[in-house]
């Protein structure tokens, strides 16, 4: 394949100085942040004033085509074609996938041709000549987008049947050359059509893309229509083969054998001078029977060699099968070549006529902007088994590397991040590569946004990613003392050390201020608290408080003694949890018998051996409040143990 390469693109960076160099970092897509710096350069370096040079940081984006309102549009409704295909794709195969991949490969071009329609209306009502000439630049792109997707149509993905593509040649022509319509649509609204300063000229642009009937209705409009010379010319046209007749049972042979004579018969009539007494029709007839010179007389009704090329074969070769269709391309380029005519698009039509299909993809990867048209076409290429399954040097094969690069042009934008990800999906080799080292970078500015990444890679299991954006939010929420907010992420990623210090943090709170915040958080714990000893017992500490609020004084009891017998409590929280023994020791019922009140008490005599949990500051004030604990106490587990032996007396003796 031919080499095509793009003149390198010089960016001017303000505010650097070329002296202390450039330092860049990547950041999401094709994203780049530089600015003046050079450590190797600043080394030794005196009096320099950093402000002028390290204060501004740029950011360096390319290939953003696709980021425009009309662009993202297109993005986004070609998004859900693309995924429904890929799915489609799984389930079927063989023949029955075939009008799958035509009905998506049509859905891509009517998302084109809205976007081209959505684009004039909008260059109707710009004032602004700078925007009105990005509009026209846009509509271009669009058009000979189209234009070549539904050339590759024809050719690769809704081939007809023995290779016979005539019919679609000229609907294809129709389509993308409609000026021959307009003037039709025109001309019949005159009262004298023949009168009309193109009228001959719409009879050759309708007769050299095969539209006798519209023809038919021209000539017979004109005043001479009555005369032999055009009754001899409308009884041809209405005689003309119809490519219908090739899918109502007629075989090739039959209708090869009936154009053989309808062209034999305008030869006889033309050699014969029937149409001498009109020039107009003269031309005709030359047409129809694929005479060359004629051709050449009217190229620029043709506009472009393409439509000459369709022209002629339809005239001269009209059950050509498409692989022939190159022995004839030069001479109609040839046509054009010498006028200038002939541009970078050309060339890509032209590989395409001559089914060079990676020349193709690649000439479009060079010539038109973005990834969106080589990602998508190569894509149902791929899936037509159309493309050759050769690995590429860097480990990839074309769908996937172009599925690759466009993805990447669309990361870097604040909301299509979302739909890249969907075609990293369907690239199996380095599609979860590549996404692993996006979703890192992907700037999270919300909550919201964080739960749609968390979302993406959950989905994925994507358990790094999702431990590393957590632990980010929890921070930030820590940072902002949203405690019940950094614990929710924390959970979310089962991040077990983070846990454990808002956890401890919520527990120091507690003991300062004597009550929990963010309760709706710690009452929904459910079997999260068990991730963290330190958040169990925050949890089952908070239960014990719900009981005693709802009077449910054993059960309250039980668990907290639990809390202390079983060492979850930490140590330096036995203090409090013997505080709240103290309430339900002096109740009136007794919750706790001889038994439970010895293993409170031997609780109390191994904390007060272990002086550092009760004189952690040695504040005099805490000091006294301390000892005045444990005296009171020591004075409720006497009187509680005396009032459960003398209970468990008489109910012994009783």
């Amino acid at each position: 394949m031919a080499e095509r390469e793009r003149d390198p693109y010089i960016l001017e960076i303000p505010f650097t100085d070329s002296s202390f160099g450039l330092q860049g970092t990547w950041g999401l897509g094709n994203q780049l942040f530089v600015h003046s710096w050079n450590p190797y350069m600043m080394e030794g370096a005196q009096n320099i004033n950093m402000k002028q040079f390290g204060t501004h940081i740029h950011e360096v984006l390319w290939e953003v085509d696709m980021h425009g309102p009309v662009t993202r549009k297109l993005v986004n409704e070609t998004h859900n074609i693309f995924v429904t295909l890929q799915n489609l794709a799984k389930e079927t195969s063989g023949s029955s996938l075939k009008p799958l991949l035509v009905k998506a490969s049509k859905q891509y071009r009517s998302v084109l041709k809205a976007c081209q329609l959505y684009l004039r209306s909008m260059l109707d009502c710009e004032e602004s000549e700078e925007r009105v000439y990005m509009f026209e630049e846009q509509i271009k792109i669009f058009d000979i987008t189209e234009l070549i997707w539904s050339l590759c149509e024809i050719l690769w993905i809704d081939v007809a049947p023995g290779g016979i593509m005539m019919s679609q040649l000229l609907e294809w022509l129709r389509w993308h050359f409609s000026e021959g319509n307009s003037l039709y649509t025109d001309i019949q609204r005159e009262e004298q059509p023949e009168h009309h300063k193109d009228y001959w000229d719409c009879i050759y642009r309708l007769v050299l893309q095969g539209q006798v009937d519209k023809v038919r209705i021209l000539l017979s409009k004109h005043p001479s229509f009555r005369m032999d010379a055009f009754q001899s010319m409308d009884e041809v046209l209405r005689k003309m083969p119809q490519f219908s007749q090739l899918y109502r049972g007629n075989s090739l042979s039959e209708f090869e054998m009936k154009w053989r004579h309808w062209r034999s018969d305008i030869e006889r009539r033309l050699g014969s001078q029937e149409f001498a007494i009109s020039d107009n029709l003269t031309i005709i007839a030359r047409i129809l029977c694929g005479e060359e010179s004629v051709f050449s007389e009217l190229k620029d009704l043709c506009e472009t060699w393409y439509h000459m090329l369709v022209s002629k074969m339809l005239y001269q070769k009209p059950t050509i099968q498409s692989i022939d269709l190159h022995f004839s391309i030069q001479t109609c380029m040839n046509e054009y070549r010498s006028d200038g005519r002939l541009g970078e698009y050309d060339s890509i039509l032209s590989s395409a006529f001559e089914f060079d299909i990676h020349q193709v993809i690649k000439d479009c990867s060079a010539a038109l902007s973005g990834w969106w048209f080589v990602a998508h076409l190569t894509d149902l290429l791929h899936h037509c088994g159309q493309l050759e399954s050769h690995r590429l040097q860097f480990g990839s094969n074309l769908r996937e590397f172009l599925l690759l690069d466009y993805a990447t042009s669309l990361m870097s934008h604040r909301s299509l991040w979302q739909v890249g990800i969907d075609y990293l999906d369907s690239c199996p080799e380095f599609g979860r590569q590549y996404l692993e080292l996006f979703v890192e970078k992907i700037p999270i500015e919300s909550e919201r946004k964080a739960h749609k990444v968390l979302s993406v890679c959950e989905k994925r299991n994507m358990s790094e990613q999702v431990k590393s954006i957590c632990k980010m939010m929890g921070m930030q929420c820590i940072k902002n003392k949203r405690l019940g907010a950094a614990l929710s992420w924390f959970l979310r990623s089962k991040d077990v050390a983070f846990a454990t210090l808002i956890a401890e943090k919520f527990l120091m709170e507690y003991n300062e201020n004597g009550q929990f915040s963010n309760l709706d958080v710690i009452d929904n714990l459910g079997p999260n608290m068990l991730i963290s000893s330190r958040l169990t017992f925050l949890g089952k500490y908070r239960e014990y408080h719900k009981l005693y609020e709802e009077e449910e004084l054993h059960a309250a009891g039980s668990l907290l003694l639990s809390l202390l017998t079983s060492r979850l409590a930490p140590r330096e929280f036995w203090v409090t949890l013997l505080r709240d023994a103290i309430t339900l020791l002096e109740v009136k019922e007794i919750i706790y018998g001889s038994k439970e009140t010895y293993e409170l008490m031997h609780c109390l005599e191994e904390l007060t051996k272990d002086r550092q949990y009760l004189t952690p500051d040695q504040d005099p004030d805490d000091l006294a409040d301390l000892k005045q604990t444990t005296d009171l106490l020591n004075l409720a587990l006497t009187r509680n143990l005396a009032r459960s032996i003398v209970m468990e007396g008489n109910i012994k003796f009783s």
